[in-house]
């Protein structure tokens, strides 16, 4: 690890402790890093998703802020999302975290090739499944698909601990007509389990 990581910056658009709301990892508390800006947010748009991260503003902190800052909080668990998080991560800032002895979870669109050193990896696919495919060859913890309603269920090109599908929201609100739909496709691909996006129920960041 070079020297100078702790001189090296992110653009945070949020930085807060709260409970992960989705997935295998629902209910654990972590400080939840989000990262700005995503070259996919154009393809997101055109499907009609609206992204937790607007683009516009955001805090420039080098390495060293950014672990005064993390000392704030109780836990020792990160989740790096987005935006996209591999825009901005790299080995040596993930390696640093984890000598810090902090647990850490990705959240990433599949566009950007793997970093290696994360603990637990989410692929929620904003891209198709070839690009997944050539990023992530050796498969991830989980893969978390959103639905609408009448979009069927997914054919991923990876392997994956845990195969989720979640319904699309509107904004804070579970949309009921997609819930249904995400739970009959669990019910008739039961290799598939539901994802609810827990922390909006819970109103909780």
């Amino acid at each position: 690890m070079s020297s100078d990581v702790r001189t090296q910056t992110l653009n945070i658009s949020e930085l807060f402790y709260s409970l992960q709301g989705e997935g295998g990892r629902a209910g654990t508390p972590t400080i939840f890093i989000r990262l700005q800006g995503c070259k996919t947010k154009n393809a997101c748009f055109a499907g009609g998703v609206l992204c937790d991260t607007e683009f516009e503003s955001g805090q420039a902190y080098t390495i060293a802020e950014l672990e005064t800052e993390l000392w704030r909080f109780a836990a020792r668990d990160i989740t790096w999302t987005g935006g996209e998080p591999l825009d901005q991560l790299n080995e040596e800032i993930v390696a640093y975290f984890n000598q810090l002895g902090y647990h850490q979870s990705l959240e990433t669109s599949g566009l950007r090739p793997r970093v290696n050193g994360f603990d637990y990896i989410t692929v929620s696919p904003k891209v198709a499944e070839h690009i997944v495919e050539k990023n992530f060859p050796n498969g991830v913890n989980e893969l978390r698909y959103v639905r609408h309603k009448g979009q069927q269920i997914p054919k991923p090109a990876i392997a994956a601990e845990h195969y989720y599908i979640s319904p699309h929201s509107n904004g804070l609100e579970i949309d009921r007509d997609n819930l249904q739909h995400c739970i009959e496709l669990c019910k008739e691909n039961p290799s598939w389990s539901l994802s609810v996006q827990q922390h909006k129920i819970w109103r909780v960041l």
